[in-house]
């Protein structure tokens, strides 16, 4: 169940399909039970998961897949110019919080 924006520096709790933007991801399935199933059908299991920007992250983001990381928030690079503010501090929090993550490992 969705219950706010992916974006982790946002939030901002779901609450209607019609504001913002909804995402469905195809992931690899987790080690154990994608094993499993794999090996009855011959063939890899994959995983559809369903995830939400609310609008104003939306402007300036999208999600992305990193094997290894799962899903991020990416900023978009053709919204660059057109940033209201308070997307332009979603944006602002995503990548503090990314820096922090790269100088902590």
């Amino acid at each position: 169940m969705l219950h706010k924006c992916a974006n982790p520096a946002c939030l901002s709790p779901f609450r209607r399909l019609s504001q913002g933007k909804l995402f469905l991801v195809e992931t690899e399935a987790r080690e154990g039970a994608g094993l499993r199933r794999a090996n009855r059908g011959g063939r890899p299991s994959h995983r559809i998961e369903y995830y939400w920007l609310c609008d104003q992250c939306a402007f300036v983001l999208t999600l992305s897949y990193e094997k290894g990381q799962g899903v991020i928030a990416v900023p978009r690079p053709e919204v660059a110019k057109k940033t209201p503010p308070a997307a332009a501090h979603a944006r602002e929090m995503t990548s503090h919080e990314s820096s922090q993550r790269e100088q902590s490992v």
